[in-house]
């Protein structure tokens, strides 16, 4: 990859430390990308194959008491017989609920990838009726004292969720200072053991983002200095970490080595050579088909762009002027693809019309 690509994908994967861990203690949570999938079109990352079996009966004891069930677990909650909210219509549950062969609780981010899947839709139901939502999904998947220690694992992510949403730390504290504040809560919440099995490979991620910015911004290293180091860095990571990232990142690895192919004046049969070598012939034709639509969008967009030109050049009426302007817009492009259009030139609302008049 040319130099040029390598400094922007490092670029990008550094951009979790200074975007990422400043919503960390928001309550939000910045796990380790990974592909979106979202079968009604909305992105949500996919879900991630479970990790090794690491049962918490060998945990120490604080661990075990964060996940301890009462000797009469309550009864098992009907699943909310509404509908699902708008959010996640469509979609499929993502996460996983393991146990091991003692049916205890095997923790780890795929718990999290559950619970966050349901709280997604907060502010679209009230919070009993999500709870009841996971609760249903737990039992679905475990049953016996594993379900009740997922239930209960949920019940002390809430008020986690909770303490790290109230937690005050200076927005001018750098992204390590806000990442150590953001694992002692964590701790103190689940213990060091689940916390590690929970967040783990997340922090790790974060550190690796801030170290890579840190050398990124040291200006007395050279280029390949810097090269060395975040190989280093990134070779640090666990596999799995790597293994994310690197799906994650592989898109704009693609788009650089692609935009170095056309500066050196590559054909479009050398660009379908390199797409078939990289990511296979089948993928190599959607990206294809993407360049055909994005270019015929570019040309719908530069040709609406100076029609409207032409409108501001020869109408000198402001309220004349719109109005050809608001005809164009709508005849040239669907609703949906009028906001978009909007954003993209900085283009005014349209006119509210129909105002009911103020009594006087």
């Amino acid at each position: 990859m040319a130099r040029r690509g390598r400094t922007a994908l490092f670029v990008a994967m550094a951009l979790v430390a200074t975007v990422g861990v400043g919503r960390l203690l928001s309550g939000e949570r910045t796990r380790p990308a990974a592909p979106s999938v979202r079968s009604n079109g909305i992105a949500r990352p996919a879900r991630k194959e479970a990790l090794p079996a690491l049962s918490v009966a060998p945990a120490p004891t604080r661990v075990r008491q964060a996940l301890s069930v009462s000797p009469r677990p309550p009864a098992a909650p009907r699943p909310p017989a509404s509908a699902a909210p708008p959010s996640l219509r469509g979609t499929d549950v993502d996460g996983a609920v393991t146990v091991d062969e003692r049916g205890d609780l095997v923790v780890g981010p795929e718990l999290l990838g559950l619970f966050d899947y349901f709280l997604s839709a907060t502010g679209e139901e009230p919070a009993p009726a999500i709870r009841a939502r996971v609760v249903a999904a737990i039992r679905e998947r475990a049953a016996g004292r594993g379900a009740e220690q997922a239930i209960a694992l949920f019940d002390r992510y809430l008020g986690y969720r909770e303490a790290a949403g109230a937690a005050r730390v200076a927005q001018e504290a750098d992204p390590a200072a806000r990442l150590a504040a953001l694992r002692a809560i964590r701790r103190a919440w689940f213990g060091e053991t689940a916390a590690a099995r929970l967040f783990g490979d997340e922090e790790r991620e974060i550190e690796a983002a801030i170290e890579e910015s840190r050398i990124l911004a040291d200006e007395a290293l050279s280029p390949e200095e810097r090269d060395a180091r975040i190989a280093e860095v990134e070779a640090a990571l666990p596999e799995a970490v790597r293994e994310a990232r690197e799906a994650a990142t592989r898109p704009l690895a693609q788009q650089a080595e692609e935009q170095a192919l056309r500066d050196a004046g590559a054909s479009d049969e050398e660009l379908r050579e390199h797409r078939v070598a990289t990511v296979g012939p089948e993928a190599a034709d959607r990206l294809a088909e993407l360049d055909r639509q994005r270019a015929a969008w570019q040309q719908r967009l530069d040709a609406f762009a100076g029609a409207r030109a032409d409108i501001e050049a020869t109408v000198a009426d402001p309220d004349a002027r719109r109005a050809e302007e608001e005809a164009l817009l709508e005849g040239s492009f669907t609703p949906e693809e009028r906001l978009r259009v909007r954003a993209i030139l900085n283009l005014a609302p349209p006119a509210v019309t129909g105002a009911p008049t103020a009594i006087r």
